[in-house]
């Protein structure tokens, strides 16, 4: 599978690169931002495959209890956040009338229905589980010990 991510990378990051040429060089502002748009995440694909090559390859440390809660502190702002600008885009949408202006809409809804559950997802079934706690830390120090602290048992 490494190889295999390091190469979806690799296509990701080079058609990123064509798309980003070729919206740089349209004078319409909507297909160039389109365009663009779909080039960052082309570029967001490559990242993402490059850390799962480097998940399989390498050791992970675990994440501490303060950077969990840096972590879950600024994912709950964001999902707090992206509900907004979701709803906002919703309205926009319901709002809109011309053809042109609800297809980039509805991109947008989708995309922000998107990021929300991922950021749901990532608190709980990532950053929470690969969070290392004092507790944790303890059980596996003493709980399986044969002494349990004292000097031959």
């Amino acid at each position: 599978m490494i190889e295999v991510f390091i190469k979806q990378a690799e296509m990701e990051e080079k058609y990123a690169k064509e798309l980003k040429n070729m919206a740089n060089g349209l004078k319409h502002p909507v297909l160039s931002a389109i365009f663009l748009a779909i080039s960052k995440d082309s570029e967001k694909h490559s990242e993402l495959y490059k850390s799962m090559a480097k998940l399989l390859k390498e050791a992970q440390p675990f994440i501490s209890e303060e950077d969990f809660k840096i972590i879950k502190n600024t994912i709950d702002d964001h999902i707090r956040l992206e509900s907004i600008m979701l709803e906002k885009a919703k309205g926009l949408l319901l709002e809109a009338n011309d053809s042109k202006i609800k297809l980039i809409l509805a991109a947008i809804v989708e995309d922000e229905g998107k990021h929300h559950k991922l950021l749901l997802d990532i608190r709980e079934k990532i950053a929470k589980i690969e969070t290392l706690t004092e507790n944790m830390l303890w059980d596996m120090i003493w709980k399986d010990s044969p002494w349990h602290g004292s000097p031959g048992g």
